[in-house]
């Protein structure tokens, strides 16, 4: 028995759970593409983007008081049965931290120096890649949960962990490895670019920390 088992309705629910995540994963694709509109300094570009993030981080708060609408009624009585609302709340950090740093890239216009250029465009990629690979353990969760546990779904669950566990990893490399550098050219920046440049990467850190969290949940749904 899985968490899943304990839903009076678990394809419905699971479908709304997929679609709520699918939404969290929408907004980090569009910070990369947001992140190089900033470094293109392409800022008619940058405000779209940001206004496309403002309304699916709008439609990630409606299927979460959907979801949580549901959730409240439920009484587990098994291992990991608050898993969803703890997965939740891991999925909500994450799309409040996207739009905070959407926010900032927006609504700053702060230019990358050309140094950091690289290393800030890495950081962000490998935060999205962590976010992919926690999409990727979501549907092979969700799909293992609708299938009773074929072996190719239990596989590719494993397959998502292990991803996930490495994506982070690199992700955490790409981290100190843009600090190391902003903080070596402190006395060529402005403080105020220093400041949004340190805010942006513990911004990235927060997103690539809740969506590892996320992963941790999902594993305690299923078998």
């Amino acid at each position: 028995m899985n968490a899943f088992d304990m839903i009076s309705e678990p394809i419905l629910f699971m479908q709304e759970l997929r679609e709520y995540s699918s939404r969290v994963h929408q907004s980090a694709e569009l910070i990369l593409s947001l992140a190089d509109a900033l470094l293109a300094e392409d800022y008619a570009k940058t405000h779209t983007l940001h206004e496309q993030m403002s309304g699916t981080w709008h439609e990630v708060n409606q299927s979460k008081l959907s979801l949580y609408s549901q959730i409240k009624g439920m009484h587990f009585h098994v291992v990991g049965g608050d898993a969803f609302s703890q997965y939740m709340a891991c999925q909500d950090r994450v799309a409040d931290s996207l739009q905070g740093l959407a926010n900032l890239l927006a609504l700053r216009r702060t230019p990358i120096p050309s140094e950091l250029r690289d290393d800030f465009r890495a950081l962000v990629a490998a935060v999205v890649d962590v976010s992919r690979r926690t999409m990727s353990l979501a549907e092979a969760a969700f799909s293992e949960a609708e299938t009773a546990c074929a072996d190719t779904q239990a596989q590719s669950v494993l397959d998502a962990i292990r991803g996930t566990v490495e994506d982070k990893g690199q992700a955490r490399e790409c981290e100190m490895e843009f600090t190391r550098r902003l903080y070596s050219l402190e006395k060529q920046l402005d403080p105020v670019a220093l400041m949004f440049l340190d805010k942006c990467s513990a911004l990235l850190h927060e997103v690539a920390d809740n969506a590892e969290h996320a992963g941790d949940y999902l594993r305690l749904m299923i078998r």
